[in-house]
This record gives C-alpha cells, structure tokens and sequence, in this order.
C-alpha cells in the first residue's frame, strides 16, 4: 500500500472522498507505528536467542566443571592408596643411630615450611565460599524462575495477537496494540535482567574454574611433597632396621665380652653411658614419630572434609544440570508446539486471504457489471423521459382542442342565431353530409383519444416498471458498494496481519538458524482501481410503437359564411363520458404517480 492512493469506488452520494482519505491517512499512520513496533519486536527476538546462546554456553561450562570435579576425585583415590602405604613407622625405628635421627630432623625441618605452603594455608575461607555457593545457586534457581515467568506472557502475547486478527473494530485493535507495546518493553527489561544475570553465572563459572585449576595445583604439589617424604621416610626406616640389625649384632657379642671379661670395670661404664645416650636419641625418634603421626591425621581428616565438601558441590552441580536439561526439554516441546500453532495460523491466514481476494474480486466483477448495467438503463432512461415531455405536450394540444370543440358546442356564435330562418331553405343532401362528416370526425377524436390513452396507459406500466427496476438496481449498488468497502477494509487488515505474520516468521526462522529466501517488498495485491479496459457496448436500438405514424395534426373543417345547419345538430351529440382535466392541471409528480394507469411514450416514437 505504500507509495499508492485507495481503491477508488462509484459512489452515487459523490460525499465520502473527505472521510476516505481521513481514514486513509490514519491507517497509514497506523501501518508506520506498526512496523516500528514489529522493529521492537525483532530486537527482542534477537535478545532472546542471544541468551539462549548464554545458556549453552553456561551449560558447556557445567559439564566441565563436572569433568573436573572426577579428575578431583580420581587424584584423592590415588592420595588415598598414597596413605594407605605410608601406614606408620616401624617400631623397631627406636633404636635409631644419632646421625640418621639428625637426618631425619633436618629433613622434617625443610619439610615443615613447604607444609606451611601447602593448600591447608591457601584455601579460599569458608565464609567467601558459602557466599559463593549461595549466589550461584540462587542465579541458577532465578533463571528457570525467569524463564516460566516470561513463558506465560509470551503465551498471553500470542493469545492478544489472535484475538487483535479476530477483532474488526481499529479502536480495540488500538488498545491492544498499547497494552503489547507495554508488554513488549516489559520483556525487554527482563530480558536485560537476564543478560546481567547470565553474565554474573559467567564470571561466577569463571573463578570457580580457576579455583578448581589452583585446588588442582596445589593437590598436584601436595602429591609430590607426600611422594618424596614416604621415600626418604622409607629411605629412613631401612637405615634404622639395618642399624638396629647391627647394634643388635654389636650387643650380642659385647655380652659375650662382657660374660669373658667381667673383671674389667673400666671398660664397662663407657658402654652404658653410650646405651643411655641411644636410649635418649630413641625416645626423642619415638616422639617425632608421635608428632608425624598426628600430623598425617590432621592431614587425612582436612582431606576428607575438603573431599567432601567437592563431592556436596558435584553432587548440587550435577542435580543443576538435571534440572537446566529437563528445562531445556520443556522449553523444545513448547517452542515445537508454538511452531506448529504458528504454522497453523499462518495457513489459516493464508486461506482466509485468498478467500477474501477472491471475494473481493467477484464483487468487483459484479460492480462494474452493475455500473454499465445502470449506464445503458440512464441512457434507456433519457429518451424515455423526453417521450413523456413529448406525450405531456401533445395531451396538452388534444385537451386544449376538445376545450375548444367544447366550447363551441355550448355556445354556438350569433351567425347561427341569424342564419336559423334561412334552415328550410338549405338542401337535405348538405345537411346530411355535414352530419355524417361531424360523426366521421367525433369518432376520428374518440379513437384517438381512445389509442391516446391506452398508450399513455402502457407508457406508464412502462415508465413504473422501469423505475423500479432502476430504484432495485440503485439499491443493488448500494449494497455493492457498502460490501465492496467493507471487504475493501478487511483485505486491508488481512494485509497487515499477513505483513505482521511474514515478519513474525522472518523473525522466528532467523532464531532458528534458517534463512528465508529474499520477498519481494509488501504492496497491494492488484492494482488501486483499474479502469475498465472495455469500450461498453453500443446502446440497444430502442423499440418502436408502430400506429402512431399515420397521426397528423387535427384539421377542422372551414365555417362557411351563411351556411351553419350543423349548430342545430349540436345538442343532439352528448359530450363524451371522459373526465376531461384541465391541460396545466396534472404537474409531473402526479404523472409519475400513474394517475389513470397513463405511461408515458417515448419522445421519438410520436415524433
């Protein structure tokens, strides 16, 4: 419609152009606010699909969170058999030489510090933790939440927009309009909602990874500082047994020593003062072997409520992506089924339109069919009229006659008074012939008049005829008019919801990854009002009223001076039985009510 003016309709009022092109002007205004509308529409389309494309990606970075949370697991079985083949130290590590115990001491020494870097020192508090679960958490909760909630108003969207198809009344179509155009910013501003919210989980999906990574980290390093205690451990314990094998050896032959030489005192206190200095040096070995012990169940038990801390987290992860998947599922069965409803109205549509088109077209057809129709009756109409004047006229000239005869009939002139005397004189044979040619000339006029009326008659059974073919015809048109206009504005509407629609689907394949192949630009389906292309026919001969052709003007015989016997005769004719009318008396009116059944003859058919 754009760029062209409206159809251009016959109307016999000649009144409705002012308010056509009012109308005109306010559905284009209409049509403009539309598109921009249907603009904001798209946009909100595009920012849809932008956060469905959030959504994967938050649900791809779930499932490797979940991959990385079974690395976890893995590495604390293999921390498990770590400490499962550490157990505890030999007992018989107690009687320890003093070089491998200062060994030993310098090795827990520069252990101790690394321990003091380990992940027991690093990780994040408990408090920041909790805060960052439960923020997660409720960002997770909230979009599913949003998600339900835009869901019905979309549905209610699309219930609003069926109901605007439906409804015939631009006032209501107005309204709705206003009510989805608050709705539609509505859907924005939650839609922004959301985007902030997807890019919260995002940065939030972001440090735990990156905690994950430095958890992973400092585990790896923690393996490799246990790997390397338990082999100088091990290292450790076959030094100790290998040298209490031999002090146990040196103890067995100084006892035999000492049973031989058992005189020798000197040499007897050294070897307890030596016995007692191992004693000391063992007791000190058993209580770092105590204090090692502690420290590997500290170590054990952080261990365990850090494993299970991550299996609680992995478990919550896992239910998460359960519920993100069986939301998604929903959400294909709903955006399926809002395909097929979409499809389904569009086919409607498309029906519905092609319906009115061919409609439209018949009614069309039956416009121009009814506009010659009613040409070629005006037309029959025009000679008819002037016929009527014409026989007007002529019934006026033959009243005026018979007026006069009339009158000389009742008043006969002085000459007849003074010829009277003179009667007997004139001959028998005259007066007979002039008698005769009275009768011949009165019944000449009765037939006449007679022929006249009986014309007059039919011309008006015509003429009545006629007109109420022309007022059916008229009425015919209005009606024709009235629903050509109508279906007029329908098939305008039609159009606008079919231009909305097409850019309904647009939209929707455009989420869905299609593409559509390029339309051409939405216009009217035919031409605003085409011309009719055909020369109309030319006009019917009109028939002609053959009896009427051998009428000629009425010649009175002349008076002959002297000679009036026929003013004797006069009162023997009675006048006739007609009721004669003044010639001014009937107006048009009156002759086109059929007073007396009188139709009038066409102009040309006396002439």
């Amino acid at each position: 419609m754009e760029g062209r003016g409206p159809y251009r309709i016959y109307d016999p009022g000649g009144g409705m152009e002012e308010k056509g092109s009012a109308t005109f002007e306010q559905l284009m205004e209409e049509n403009t606010r539309l598109k921009e509308k249907m603009q904001g529409i798209k946009s909100i389309g595009e920012l849809l699909e932008e956060s469905q494309m959030e959504a994967s990606k938050l649900r791809q970075k779930v499932e490797d969170l979940v991959k990385d949370k079974e690395m976890l697991m893995a590495s604390s079985s293999l921390d498990k058999l770590v400490e499962m083949g550490a157990g505890g130290p030999d007992p018989s590590s107690s009687l320890a030489a003093p070089g491998s115990t200062q060994k030993q001491l310098n090795a827990e020494a520069q252990k101790s510090p690394l321990s003091g870097s380990s992940s027991e020192f690093e990780i994040v508090p408990a408090e920041a933790q909790g805060f960052l679960q439960e923020t997660g958490r409720t960002d997770l909760e909230q979009l599913p939440n949003e998600d339900t909630n835009l869901l019905p108003q979309l549905q209610h969207l699309e219930s609003t927009l069926s109901v605007c198809t439906e409804e015939a009344s631009k006032n209501q179509v107005f309204v709705r309009l206003g009510h989805m155009a608050s709705e539609f910013n509505r859907l924005a501003s939650k839609v922004h909602k959301n985007e902030q919210r997807t890019s919260l989980l995002q940065t939030l999906c972001e440090q735990l990874r990156n905690e994950n990574e430095e958890l992973r980290a400092k585990l790896e390093r923690d393996l490799e500082q246990r790997n390397q205690a338990l082999e100088k451990l091990r290292c450790e314990n076959q030094e100790l047994r290998r040298m209490v094998m031999l002090s146990s050896k040196e103890n067995v032959k100084r006892e035999g020593a000492e049973q031989q030489q058992s005189g020798t005192m000197m040499e007897k206190v050294p070897g307890r003062g030596g016995l007692e200095a191992k004693e000391k040096k063992v007791k000190i070995l058993e209580h770092q072997r105590n204090e090692l012990l502690e420290v590997n169940k500290q170590w054990d038990q952080h261990f365990r409520s850090m494993k299970q801390q991550y299996e609680q987290k992995i478990t919550d992860l896992r239910q998460k992506l359960t519920e993100a998947q069986r939301a998604l599922t929903e959400l294909e069965s709903e955006r399926e089924q809002k395909q097929r409803d979409f499809d389904r109205k569009l086919l409607l549509a498309k029906s519905r339109i092609e319906t009115e088109e061919a409609e439209k077209d018949r009614l069309a057809t039956e416009v121009r069919d009814l506009q010659q129709r009613m040409r070629f009756l005006q037309e029959q109409l025009a000679p008819v009229t002037k016929q009527r004047e014409y026989q007007e006229k002529e019934i006026q000239r033959l009243n005026k006659a018979l007026e006069e005869a009339l009158n000389v009939q009742a008043s006969p002139p002085p000459a007849f008074a003074t010829a009277a005397e003179p009667v007997g004189k004139m001959p028998r044979q005259e007066l007979l012939t002039q008698n005769e040619l009275l009768k011949q000339q009165v019944k000449i006029f009765e037939e006449d008049f007679q022929r006249e009326r009986s014309d007059r008659e039919r011309m008006n059974e015509e003429k009545e005829e006629l007109k109420q073919q022309l007022e059916k015809l008229q009425k015919q048109l209005a009606v024709s008019n009235n629903q050509l206009r109508i279906s007029k504005d329908d098939c305008q509407r039609e159009k606008e919801e079919k231009e909305k629609l097409k850019k309904l689907l647009k939209q929707h394949k455009q989420a869905s990854g299609e593409r559509l192949h390029p339309e051409p630009l939405p216009g009217p389906l035919g031409p605003a009002c085409p011309m009719y292309q055909y020369q109309y026919s030319p006009p019917v001969a009109h028939p002609m009223y053959h009896g009427f052709d051998d009428w000629q003007p009425i010649r009175y015989p002349p008076a002959m001076p002297g000679e009036h016997p026929q003013g004797q005769n006069f009162h023997h004719f009675p006048p006739p039985e007609y009721p004669w009318r003044p010639p001014c008396a009937m107006s048009r009116s009156q002759n086109a009510q059929a007073v007396a059944g009188v139709k009038p003859v066409p102009k040309d058919l006396g002439v």
